[in-house]
Order: C-alpha cells, then sequence, then structure tokens
C-alpha cells in the first residue's frame, strides 16, 4: 500500500486521461454484460410480478394457447370438487396513445373470490349487478386516472373491434395490489363486453382457479388436466414467465459475445499503457530495485496498480450497465408486449448481487491478466542500466518461437473446427481458436506488413518514411497491443456487419416471395398486435369490395410444442401453393403443399427445425383444445414470421381442433384492371366505421419488419464506434511508447537538423502505418469470424440459413475512418515529441 501511495498514485494523477481512458474497455464490457442481463431479469421480474399481482388468490390458471377457448370448459371445470371458485379472464393490451393499457375483462360475479377490488369514495360499487348491468363500465386505477385526468363518471373513447366505443369510468382502484400490475396502467371491465371489444367471440382467454383449502397443488391439477384433455395447460399463474425466457435468450446470448469482445480488446489496452508505464517509470524501477526492492515486489506493485484498475473500470461498467438496463428493459418490454403479445411495462430494476459479482471478477480478472507481461518485464529490469540515461530496454524481445508454435497450434485447430463448424459446441471452440491465434501471430504479422510498407513510405517521404516504418520494424511487439485491439474491434464490427447484410438479403428474398399481397388488412397499426382479432365472415366483406380479386384469412396463434412457445400459422395452403409458394429448404414443394392441403402432415420454418432440433417425417404433437394434432413434418420451408419458428396448417383443420374462426390479418390482391388507392378507400369506407380496422399496403408492411430488424442489428453502430475510440486510444498509447522508447533518436535527429515538421510527419506517418496494419488484419480476421458468426446465428440465434457474406461496403467505409482516427490521435504525440527537451534527450550514461 505504501509503494502503491508513493509511487503509483502520482503517476496515475500526472495520467490522469490516460488511466481513465485505459479502462474504457472494461467499463463498455463489463457495462454490456450487466445492462443487458439486468435488463432481462428486470423485465422477466416485472413480468411475472404483474402475473401474481392479476392472479390474486388463483393458484393455477387454465390457457389454451392465444386461440383461448369456448365458454362451456368454465362449468365442466367448476364442478371438480378440489375447485373452488374458477373466473375467466380476458386479458389485452390497448393503445392509450402515450403508453400501453392493460385491460382485464372478468366475471364480477365470481371474480371477488380471486381478486380484491379496493375502489376509492363514496361512489364505490358495491353491487357488481350495477356494474354488468351497464356494459361501458370501466374500472381503472388511480395512477392512470390521474395520468389521464379522469374520475368517476368520466368518459374514455376507445376504438374496439365494434367500432369507435366511449366508456364510462366508474370505479378508481386505491394504488396497491392488483392496481400496481403493470405499472398501474390498468383497466377492468365486464368480461362479456370484452368478447366483444376484442372480437373473442363467445370464448375466454384463461380460466383462473382457487382451490378447496387442503387440497393438493399436484392433485388438483391432475384432476383437471384429466377432465379437459389434451391441448390445455394446467399450471401455477407463475409458470406463464417461464414460457417467454426464450425471447430475451437472443439479447442474452449476443450480450454475452459483445461484453466478452470488449474485454478482451481492453486486455490489450491495459497491456499497453501498462508497457507505457514499464518505459517511462524505468528510472524508478531502477531506484526501487537500487534501495532493495526485490523483483517479487515489483512485479505486485504493478499487478496491484491493475487490480485498482480493473476495480475501478468495473466499478463504472456496472453503473453504465446499470443505466444501459433501464433503456434496454422499456425495449425488451416492448417486445413482449407488440410481438409476442404479452403484457408487459417497464419497472424497477432488478439487480442480481450474483451477476454483480460474477461482473466485478471479470473485470478484475481482465485487468490482472492484461499486467502479467508488463508486471514481469518491471521485475525483470536490471537496475544498473535502468539508472543510466538513454538505457531503454526494448520491451518484450524473446520467446517468439514458442508464441508462433502456439499460435499454429490454435491454427489448426481453428481449421479442425471450421471444417466440422456445424457441429454443436465446436463451433464456439473453432471461434475462440481462431482468435487466440489471429492474436499471437499479430506480432509477426504486424512485422511483416510494415516491411512490406517501409518502400511505400520511403517514397512518400524519403526520410520520414523510413524513419517511421524501422520504427515499427525494430520494436513489432512495441505496437502489438495496439494493433491486437484494433484487429479485434475490426473483425467484430466486420462480422456483425456481414451478419446485418446477410439477414437483410435473406430477409428481403422471403418478403418478396412471401408478402407479395397488395393489402393486409389487420386491426392495429402492424402486424404485431395480438390483443384484437376479425370474425371470419369478415372475409366475404372484403371479397364483395369492387376491385378486389382474392382474399386469405390467416390466423396465427401461439401453442406450446416441444416446450417452447410456437406460432401456428393457419391458412389455406392450396392457395399458398398457388399465390406464394415458399420453396422448399427440405422435401419436395409441391408434395409437401399436396399432403399439407389434404390435412396429412404440417410444414414448419427452417429456423423452428433448427432450434428445436425436428427432421422431415418426425411426427409433431401439437396440443389444441381438440385433442392432440399428431402430424409428421412434410416440408421445411424458409419462413421469418417468428424468432421461434412457425408451424404452418390447413385453415380447415385449425377450425376442427381449435374451433376458432377468427382472423389476424386477410390478405388482399386487387383486380389486375382496378385502382389499389380506390380499393384501399372502399375498404375503409365500407368497414372503417364499424369496427376496428386497418389497411396497410404491401410497401408499409415490409418497412414495418425492416424497422424491426433493424432494432436486432443496431449494434453494429456501437461496435463501430468502440473500433473508433479503440483506434485513438490505442495508437496515442502506441506511440507514447514509441517516443519514450526513441527520444535519444529523436534528440539526435533535431541536433543534425531535423526539422519539427519533420519529426511530427515522422510520427503521423508511424501512427498511419498502425492503422494500415491494424484495418488489414482486422479485415481478415473478420473474414473468419464472420465465418463462425453465421453458424452460431444459424443455430442458435435465428435458426436461419443465412448465407457467408463479406460487407465489402462496411469495409469501404471502415478504412477511411479508422486511418482519420490515427490520424487524430498522432497529433497529441507528435506535439510531444517536437517540445521535448533536446538537452534531456541527448544525455547518455
Amino acid at each position: 500500500m505504501i509503494l502503491l501511495r508513493l509511487i503509483s498514485w502520482p503517476y496515475a494523477r500526472k495520467h490522469l486521461l490516460r488511466c481513465l481512458m485505459t479502462m474504457a474497455g472494461i467499463v463498455l464490457g463489463v457495462g454490456v454484460f450487466v445492462g443487458m442481463h439486468t435488463a432481462n431479469k428486470s423485465v422477466m421480474a416485472a413480468f411475472n410480478q404483474t402475473i401474481d399481482r392479476i392472479a390474486g388468490a388463483a393458484q393455477l390458471q387454465v390457457t389454451a394457447g392465444d386461440a383461448g377457448f369456448d365458454e362451456d370448459i368454465l362449468d365442466k371445470i367448476r364442478q371438480i370438487p378440489e375447485v373452488q371458485a374458477a373466473a375467466p379472464v380476458i386479458e389485452a393490451t390497448v393503445s392509450t396513445g402515450q403508453n400501453n393499457l392493460l385491460i382485464l375483462g372478468v366475471d364480477m360475479l365470481g371474480d371477488r373470490s380471486i381478486r380484491n377490488y379496493d375502489l376509492e369514495g363514496d361512489d364505490a360499487i358495491d353491487d357488481p349487478l350495477v356494474f354488468l348491468a351497464q356494459p361501458d363500465s370501466l374500472m381503472v386505477t388511480k395512477k392512470f386516472a390521474e395520468e389521464q385526468n379522469l374520475a368517476v363518471n368520466s368518459k374514455l373513447p376507445m376504438r374496439t373491434m365494434q367500432g369507435d366505443q366511449v366508456f364510462t369510468v366508474r370505479g378508481i382502484m386505491k394504488p396497491g395490489g392488483l392496481a400496481s400490475a403493470f405499472g398501474g396502467d390498468l383497466a377492468v371491465m365486464d368480461i362479456y363486453a370484452a368478447q366483444k371489444m376484442f372480437g373473442r367471440g363467445r370464448k375466454f382467454d384463461r380460466i383462473d382457479i382457487a382451490l378447496e383449502e387442503g387440497t393438493s397443488l399436484d392433485a388438483a391439477t391432475r384432476a383437471i388436466q384429466t377432465l379437459l384433455g389434451a391441448g390445455f395447460q394446467v399450471e401455477p399463474p407463475s409458470s406463464r414467465g417461464q414460457q417467454f425466457e426464450s425471447t430475451s435468450r437472443m439479447y442474452a446470448l449476443a450480450s454475452n459475445i459483445t461484453s466478452m469482445f470488449a474485454l478482451f480488446i481492453g486486455m490489450f489496452i491495459i497491456y499497453n499503457t501498462f508497457a507505457i508505464a514499464v518505459t517511462e517509470r524505468r528510472s524508478e524501477i531502477g531506484i526501487l530495485r537500487a534501495l532493495g526492492a526485490t523483483r517479487g515486489q515489483i512485479r505486485a506493485l504493478f499487478l496491484a496498480e491493475s487490480a485498482v484498475s480493473g476495480l475501478v473500470g468495473t466499478a463504472v461498467g456496472v453503473a453504465f450497465g446499470i443505466l444501459l438496463a433501464r433503456a434496454m428493459a422499456g425495449y425488451i418490454g416492448g417486445l413482449l408486449t407488440d410481438i409476442y403479445g404479452v403484457a408487459q411495462t417497464q419497472g424497477d430494476l432488478t439487480l442480481d448481487p450474483l451477476l454483480i459479482g460474477v461482473a466485478v471478477g471479470m473485470g478484475l480478472a481482465t485487468g490482472l491478466v492484461a499486467a502479467v507481461i508488463p508486471a514481469r518485464s518491471a521485475a525483470g529490469v536490471d537496475p544498473v542500466k535502468a539508472l543510466q540515461k538513454g538505457g531503454f530496454q526494448s520491451l518484450g524481445e524473446g520467446e517468439n518461437r514458442a508464441r508462433r508454435r502456439w499460435a499454429l497450434a490454435f491454427g489448426v485447430g481453428a481449421l479442425v473446427a471450421f471444417a466440422f463448424g456445424r457441429q454443436g459446441f465446436i463451433t464456439y471452440v473453432g471461434f475462440v481458436l481462431a482468435v487466440l491465434a489471429a492474436v499471437l501471430l499479430s506480432p509477426a504479422m504486424a512485422y511483416w506488413l510494415a516491411r512490406g510498407l517501409r518502400p511505400i513510405w520511403a517514397r512518400l517521404r524519403p526520410v520520414e518514411g523510413a524513419l517511421a516504418a524501422d520504427s515499427l520494424i525494430q520494436s513489432p511487439r512495441r505496437t502489438s497491443g495496439t494493433i491486437a485491439a484494433l484487429m479485434l474491434s475490426l473483425a467484430l464490427v466486420i462480422s456483425l456487419g456481414g451478419l446485418a447484410r446477410a439477414s437483410y438479403d435473406s430477409l428481403a428474398e422471403w418478403m418478396r416471395i412471401a408478402l407479395n399481397p397488395d393489402f393486409f388488412v389487420t386491426t392495429a397499426e402492424s402486424l404485431s398486435s395480438r390483443s384484437f382479432v376479425f370474425p371470419g365472415s369478415l372475409a366475404d366483406g372484403l371479397r364483395g369490395i369492387e376491385g378486389v380479386d382474392e382474399v386469405q384469412p390467416v390466423r396465427s396463434v401461439r401453442v406450446m410444442v416441444k416446450n417452447a412457445p410456437i406460432m401456428v400459422i393457419a391458412l389455406d395452403v392450396s392457395f399458398v401453393s398457388r399465390r406464394v409458394k415458399l420453396p422448399a429448404v427440405e422435401g419436395n414443394a409441391d408434395e409437401m403443399y399436396r399432403l399439407a392441403s389434404e390435412e396429412k402432415g404440417v410444414i414448419v420454418s427452417e429456423n423452428f427445425a433448427r432450434l428445436h432440433d425436428a427432421h422431415m417425417g418426425e411426427v409433431l404433437e401439437i396440443p389444441a383444445p381438440g385433442g392432440f394434432l399428431r402430424l409428421p413434418i412434410v416440408g421445411v420451408v424458409n419462413d421469418f414470421s417468428d424468432q421461434q419458428g412457425t408451424l404452418l396448417l390447413n385453415r380447415s383443420l385449425y377450425l376442427r381442433y381449435w374451433h376458432d374462426d377468427s382472423v389476424n390479418v386477410f390478405r388482399v390482391y386487387v383486380m389486375p384492371s382496378a385502382d389499389p388507392a380506390q380499393v384501399r378507400q372502399r375498404i375503409l369506407t365500407t368497414f372503417g366505421g364499424q369496427q376496428r380496422l386497418f389497411v396497410l399496403t404491401n410497401r408499409e408492411v415490409r418497412e414495418f419488419i425492416t424497422r424491426l430488424t433493424d432494432q436486432w442489428f443496431g449494434l453494429t453502430n456501437v461496435q463501430t464506434a468502440v473500433a473508433v475510440l479503440v483506434a485513438i486510444l490505442g495508437i496515442v498509447n502506441a506511440l507514447t511508447v514509441s517516443i519514450t522508447d526513441r527520444r535519444r533518436e529523436l534528440g539526435v535527429l533535431q541536433a543534425v537538423g531535423g526539422l519539427r515538421n519533420q519529426i511530427r510527419h515522422t510520427i503521423w506517418l508511424e501512427a498511419i502505418a498502425i492503422g494500415i496494419i491494424g484495418v488489414v488484419l482486422g479485415l481478415a480476421l473478420g473474414a473468419v469470424q464472420l465465418f463462425y458468426s453465421v453458424e452460431i446465428a444459424r443455430r442458435d440465434l435465428v435458426g436461419i440459413g443465412i448465407a457467408y457474406e463479406y460487407p465489402f461496403q462496411t469495409a469501404l467505409v471502415l478504412i477511411p475512418v479508422i486511418l482519420g482516427a490515427a490520424f487524430l490521435a498522432s497529433l497529441g504525440p507528435a506535439e510531444s515529441a517536437v517540445r521535448g527537451s533536446l538537452i534531456e534527450a541527448l544525455e547518455y550514461e
């Protein structure tokens, strides 16, 4: 501690900015790790909290996927001896303009045995019959009422499946309990009014059950499940959250890869900074050694400094991660609400002590590992030479042969993994080995690239260019940390850019084939809303519109298949084979469409097959209220409709097993001779005033899907910014080492008549050379990393067979950006070199 206070702290204060920038890698890596995982945990915790508060006294819930089930199921459940109370529920979210409002449709006559409605004021609803007698009744929370300036008897307009309706606030719930669910943005209405409002027909979404006292939960579950049969899920309310944890899995895995890379890059930044410290403080080290300090004490001093830097960087990273988590929690919550139809709002962040502990360990380990080599170099300083003026030692010499042997071994391992890259965990092993091999070889590759640049630099500037290139050639390991960090940053940018480019191309091809109707008639401004549905009878009305050639109703619901919420898309398969005809990834296209239209099989998406290990010919068990539907997989197609995968069923089969004729979207084709704009206006004029209805053009739907895709790949721009930051930081550090190491050489140049501008040009050219070498190695490593990224995405993230496509456009943008950053980074060190003391630089022994 004494050495830290007397030796390390004054040095840190003198170079405070450099010390702070050194921790950028740790801050970014820890921040991304903490932010993403905290956001995921917070969203799921808030979701589960909402479920618990809505559930009230319910111990079990009966569901049957998104499609719901007929009302007569309620009477069957109430007859079971173990059931004390059973209350039907309809749950959906609507937009209020500013945020989402969760609406619960309940049966007020039986629901108070499950949930407590604690109302305010003298106008509290004591008799539920009063509430039921007026179907426009609505109860809202105090929080929502205050935000919307509502009071008892206030009017609240909503656009429903019955057209624009005005509801009356007949009760305001006190804060706490049910009223605090969904962040207080909650309203309660009569379940039969909710059926009309949301287009449910005579169906319920679920039934909440309270058991008789002393009844075993397992026994009651078995009794209810036996009575209802296949197609119904009987589970505790908390199990609902488990079904949607896979929603954030992709973000968690992507954030893990990004944070690990950021920490790895930060490791090289710290290495370079401590290499600078060893060079600049060589005299200090010599004095300490002359006064009796042992090599172990010198090594411990530098490792202690690294540990402190790691802890400070980790602390800042955790704080940054918490800020990031708050933003990401709102995003992921919106994803659950809008895409998966799961009610969710942003709540308080859930901080996991174990997660924070892991982050602290990661940051500390990164700092210590990065400082091992500089600490060993410091411990090996010869005190006699260290106290000599001009007696600087070159950093990191020796051990080249062993390093190259390891690099060769890692490279061979990466090639083997490349050959078997589609075999499970081998992909990740190959990814790590390829990166390690590149890192170990970066000094040698930098050396040979610098030799290749020397003739070019010498031709451009005979003196300055030759000196700049010679500086890199004579001490390749001096800049190896900077070049490795820059290489890794650019490789990550290329990998993400290539993944995004290939995904966009695959998506565009799918949209060209699958999204070919002129119009999509939906219940919301996008295709993602799942709260409202159309009656199937609307299809005939649309077909009667002048200019409409064909109308195809599509119903999509989520059901649990292979322990995951999978989207079942029900439509006329013969229509798909005629109008759309997605090409077969596996199987014969004509055969699979024929079998599916004859109800003899199911067509699955490629991502379902890969993510859930499904194969051609495998018989899937699809739970439905009408019993288990067992169908073989007759074909695999490329489909981007859902992250977890999709199953394509013939609509007649769906109607028979789910007893549900509702529709999410109508695909409308216009006659060639008709004006699409006029047809759209006729649809809106005929049906827009009667019910909730939107007519989206083909272009609007494609733009919506593209915007969603942009959100998945938003990290690409962030990583580009990180790469530029790494370039600036790393090159500043490398040039500082170079100038310190070459102070006598630069002094001699000035003494023999070298101009200040010539010194500046030498430093500038050295920086640009570092940038060029880093770009060349980064673009090359990015090509390899992109292969593994495509394989990881194909197998573990999206399940789609994305083509390998190198992002040349991204690479062309990176080259001037990085070289420009390198030049800017050299300005400060160049001025430091020309303004140093000439007499001090020329002192020798």
